[in-house]
């Protein structure tokens, strides 16, 4: 414990405590803001020595070799222009070949839909033409069926009674 509370007394000394350097007395604070003047002035003559080496790389350029080059690009650039401009050409009749063929099949797709509901109506009028030819046949064959059915009784009925009749039927 005594040792930290001469650590944190050294500590609370740091602030008023002097440096003797070359007969003069210096702060800690004073010797930090030397330090600091002297890292900017180094710091503000290595950027003068870089912008002064850039400065010398463009004095020297050969703007003829550049000129040069920007007219090989330009006429390049033009290439790519016509190119793209084919290239939009070649799109739109693309979109407009797609286009006829949309309306194209919209036409069919029309047509095959009004031949379906004809179709359909067709089919429905046969079946209810066949639904009547049905409902009429079952009628005759109800009505054929029910005189059939009293001409059977009506015989039965008569042999029936001739069985009954008979005398020997005792």
């Amino acid at each position: 414990m005594a040792d930290l509370t001469k650590v944190a007394d050294n500590i609370d000394g740091l602030a008023d405590r002097q440096v003797n350097a070359g007969g003069f007395r210096f702060t800690f604070a004073s010797v930090f803001a030397i330090f600091t003047f002297i890292s900017t002035v180094v710091g503000g003559l290595y950027g003068g020595f870089v912008l002064y080496q850039k400065i010398e790389g463009v004095a020297g350029l050969d703007l003829g070799a550049y000129q040069q080059q920007m007219d090989v690009m330009d006429a390049r650039m033009v290439g790519i222009a016509e190119k793209v401009e084919e290239g939009v050409e070649y799109s739109r009749a693309i979109k407009n070949g797609l286009t006829d063929d949309i309306l194209r099949i919209e036409q069919q797709t029309d047509r095959v839909e009004d031949m379906v509901r004809e179709a359909e109506g067709k089919v429905r009028a046969m079946i209810d033409a066949a639904e009547i030819r049905f409902e009429n046949q079952r009628e005759r064959l109800r009505i054929s069926q029910g005189s059939d059915l009293k001409d059977l009784e009506n015989r039965l009925t008569s042999k029936l009674q001739r069985a009954l009749d008979n005398p020997l039927a005792d």
